[in-house]
């Protein structure tokens, strides 16, 4: 019965043509040999598995030949055989790890002296030779600067930085790189199909992959599969015997992701622990499958640059257009981090868990780069915002402030100590402009003509209704008209005039308000037409009402990539508050990947506030010719104030900060004030 030779050793190459991704070593050494410029001493590195010690041994057998030297031994001579089976007396391979001191170093010294005993040339090989210590390797340097002739070093290790640089600097130095995904599964077909394995393309890709540039160990793989699973060697066997993470898996974690669905996500984790499955290694391969996806979608599905065969390249294309490079550069980050972290931790299933919610979470996080644009040039709300919106946001916020004022007639500035009397007959018409802007301005308006009709003739119907409000509101506050007659009998008629001029004026300026909110209609909604919007609304308004009425009071809707923004007025800001609720959003994003057809991510977003807190500022101020007295201000320094009031509200800073956090400026005084 002859010894079983596994696939590792019997596969071996025997000639620099066989060696597989080193074609920068294998050519320089056939020109050296056929020039007749070898030299003294090598230093093969390069990690495991990739054939330092057999180019040795092929340089051994190529001076050797009987037909050489030549750069392509015949491998059937004596000298080949001896040198391929390792009986050679002239090819002497010593494994530095064991012999490392100065003793053997000094027998190596007295074994070189004597001339080759049946071959042309006496090669040494020493193995792990970073293994050496300092005092053998100092031994060894006489040797390797004259050495006698016909003998040739060749060190391989692993570690070539470890050598001396004494050493280094006499030899030398050829680095053998890692092989690729393509080269080893190449390699891998031809054995199979010399050795009559029916392997599919899947187990080949797992094997490959499992090898991490190593050939010797991408064999010894196909060897243990073999064992496994006999000559047919499918891919679902390979995965279990080597403990590998479905493809389907990590195809379910990725549409988890994409859909936000934290139960799908955790679901995977409760059923690799179950199974008895290395959590560690299914952080990685989802490491390395986001990998894929990140060059899918940088460089292609086509690119050599993915580790995956050609049936799955396919899926890994579609899954990337799911994301953005942001999105899946963040995922990478996390799912390192979360690597990092099971490493150390004493419950690796709750780091898992928590990496995997952050990754479900990851989407809702903007960009650092998005969110440094809006501190320096204004926010990413109110640069989508059409003038009209911004004045229909101004006239409410203005309008929440006059309601919220005292029916009196002074309003006292808290923080300056400075007094406003308002005349009573200006509170009148300034209170019938705020209840006309509250009637006149929707935040939502539909496309075409035909709704722009609609509009007018709602907001005519609203103008109406604040004109006649207006007027009773005048009627009941007859007190304050009484007052102010009685202070001033000639000016009654006066006073009626200016209420119907006010009257006039508000109804003008609603149906100003009114065309121009039908004007910018079309641009309420970005990225997605107006009936996909309504087709959505109406959804939402059959599965729950209440977050139909919800939807209902947004301003605009903006579809950007993969994401759908809602956008609300600051006064509504509790309206999107509402919606942030992981519930709320599934239902929101399925009925809207419904509609566009792709799946989307959503999230509530507040307007620009900039514009309104200009608005409400100048509406709280007193207009020329109203009557109002100021005291303790002088024009010079109200002139000072309003230029720095100005600078503020036109500082990108300020109105980064107004836009994100909300508020207004209430009042801005020098820093000597």
């Amino acid at each position: 019965m002859s010894t079983y030779q596994v696939i590792a050793r019997k596969w071996r190459p025997q000639t620099f043509g066989d060696l597989v991704g080193q074609e920068h070593v294998t050519e320089t050494l056939k020109n050296a040999i056929a020039k007749d410029r070898v030299a003294h001493a090598y230093i093969f590195s390069g990690a495991r598995g990739v054939g330092k010690t057999t180019a040795a041994r092929i340089l051994a057998k190529a001076l050797n030949c009987v037909h050489g030297p030549t750069a392509s031994p015949c491998g059937v001579c004596d000298a080949c055989k001896d040198i391929a089976t390792g009986n050679s007396l002239d090819v002497i391979e010593i494994d530095a790890a064991s012999n490392r001191g100065i003793d053997q170093i000094r027998e190596l010294r007295e074994m070189v002296r004597y001339a080759p005993a049946a071959s042309r040339h006496k090669v040494v090989i020493l193995d792990e030779a970073h293994m050496l210590t300092t005092e053998a390797s100092n031994a060894l340097l006489k040797t390797l600067e004259e050495p006698p002739d016909r003998v040739i070093f060749v060190m391989a290790t692993t570690q070539p930085e470890d050598l001396e640089d004494t050493i280094r600097s006499r030899s030398q130095h050829f680095h053998f790189r890692a092989l690729t995904f393509a080269e080893i599964s190449g390699r891998l077909e031809h054995i199979a199909r010399k050795e009559n394995l029916k392997i599919e393309a899947g187990a080949l890709a797992v094997i490959a992959r499992m090898a991490e540039g190593s050939l010797r160990d991408a064999l010894s793989l196909l060897e243990q599969a073999r064992a496994y699973c006999g000559d047919k060697i499918p891919d679902k066997e390979v995965r279990e015997l080597l403990g590998v993470v479905p493809e389907d898996a990590l195809e379910e974690l990725v549409n988890a992701i994409a859909e936000g669905s934290a139960d799908r996500a955790l679901g995977l984790v409760h059923r690799f622990q179950k199974d008895g499955r290395n959590l560690q290694h299914f952080c990685r391969e989802a490491i390395r499958h986001i990998r894929n996806l990140l060059i899918a979608r940088v460089s292609g599905a086509d690119s050599e640059l993915i580790a995956a065969t050609a049936d799955q390249r396919p899926a890994l294309a579609r899954a990337a257009g799911l994301f953005g490079e942001e999105d899946l550069t963040r995922f990478f980050q996390i799912l390192l981090q979360t690597d990092d972290s099971l490493r150390r931790a004493p419950d690796p299933r709750v780091h898992l868990e928590m990496g995997l919610l952050r990754l479900i979470n990851a989407g809702r996080l903007a960009p650092l780069e998005e969110l440094m644009s809006e501190m320096s040039g204004g926010s990413r709300g109110g640069g989508a915002t059409s003038a009209g919106e911004e004045r229909g946001v101004a006239g409410n916020v203005a309008a929440k402030k006059m309601f919220a004022e005292d029916a009196g007639g002074a309003t006292p500035a808290a923080t300056s100590g400075v007094t406003t009397v308002v005349n009573p007959r200006e509170q009148v018409q300034t209170r019938a402009m705020a209840e006309l802007e509250v009637a006149a301005w929707r935040p939502e308006a539909p496309n075409g003509a035909a709704a722009r009709d609609t509009e007018l003739k709602r907001d005519s119907a609203a103008t109406n209704g604040a004109v006649k409000s207006a007027s009773a509101f005048a009627a009941a506050n007859g007190d304050i008209a009484d007052v102010a007659a009685d202070d001033d009998p000639a000016s009654d008629g006066a006073f009626e005039e200016k209420k119907d001029d006010a009257l006039k004026g508000v109804a003008t300026n609603a149906a100003a308000n009114s065309r121009t909110i039908g004007a910018t209609a079309s641009e309420m909604a970005e990225g997605i037409s107006a009936e996909q919007v309504a087709e959505i609304k109406a959804a939402i308004q059959a599965e729950k009402k209440f977050l139909g009425e919800l939807v209902d009071q947004s301003s605009r809707w903006q579809v950007e990539g993969m994401e759908l923004r809602i956008f609300f007025p600051v006064e509504k800001r509790a309206f999107a508050e509402l919606l942030e609720g992981r519930e709320a959003l599934e239902k929101i994003r399925a009925q809207a990947s419904r509609v566009l057809g792709k799946p989307v991510r959503v999230c509530a977003k507040i307007e620009s506030i900039a514009a309104a807190a200009a608005a409400g500022a100048a509406s709280s101020s007193p207009s020329p010719g109203s009557g109002a007295v100021v005291s303790g201000t002088t024009p010079r320094n109200s002139s000072g104030n309003a230029e720095l009031r100005a600078r503020f509200e036109s500082d990108p800073m300020v109105r980064s900060m107004l836009d994100r956090f909300g508020g207004k400026i209430s009042e801005v005084k020098p820093p000597d004030s």
